[in-house]
């Protein structure tokens, strides 16, 4: 009896310490679990981490990116600016020397008018001695004729110095003109 005792408190005693053995195991299971877990954890930390960085870098570089597009376009202006005073100046040089000739021009039309004024007084002058004798209708007959014929120089020459404007132009357009301040600065130096 004793025996059988002993027996069923042996096999007692053996699934206890299964038991225990069996609460060890699971909690090293649990136990493993967990660090895994927290190693996921970290890693995905670590991830998130880097993933910031690189976003920073990006954001950095997109940054330099603005900076560098806008100096260029800074400096595309600059130049715009330049070229526009450049353009600017060069348009007033023509201007002054446009005007210039357009001064010389007049001058020189200004002189042969009163040549042409002055001959044709002559020629009156010359008609009116001839046809002094003659009755005043005749005279009047002749100052018309005189007039057409004056009017017809006129138109002639008028045409004639149309042309030569034309030529002068065109020789003008194949040379570029020289600047005003150019033309001064040859000057002083050849003194």
């Amino acid at each position: 009896h004793r025996g059988k005792k002993r027996d069923k408190e042996k096999v007692k005693e053996k699934e206890k310490t299964k038991e225990k053995e069996r609460d060890r195991d699971k909690e090293k299971e649990r136990n493993w679990e967990r660090d895994k877990e927290r190693e996921r954890e970290r890693d995905k930390e670590r991830n998130r981490d880097k993933d910031k960085e690189k976003d920073r870098e990006r954001e950095k570089e997109r940054h330099k990116d603005r900076d560098r597009v806008r100096d260029k376009d800074k400096d595309r202006d600059r130049d715009k600016d330049a070229d526009k005073d450049r353009d600017r100046d060069k348009d007033r040089e023509k201007d002054k020397d446009n005007e210039k000739e357009k001064d010389r021009e007049e001058v020189d039309q200004n002189k042969e008018k009163d040549g042409v004024t002055k001959e044709g007084e002559k020629d009156r002058n010359k008609i009116r001695d001839k046809e002094g004798e003659k009755d005043k209708g005749e005279k009047e007959k002749g100052r018309d004729k005189e007039k057409e014929k004056d009017e017809k120089e006129k138109k002639e020459r008028e045409r004639e110095k149309e042309r030569d404007d034309k030529k002068k132009k065109e020789k003008r357009s194949r040379t570029p003109p020289r600047s005003y301040s150019s033309s001064r600065r040859s000057r002083s130096s050849s003194r």
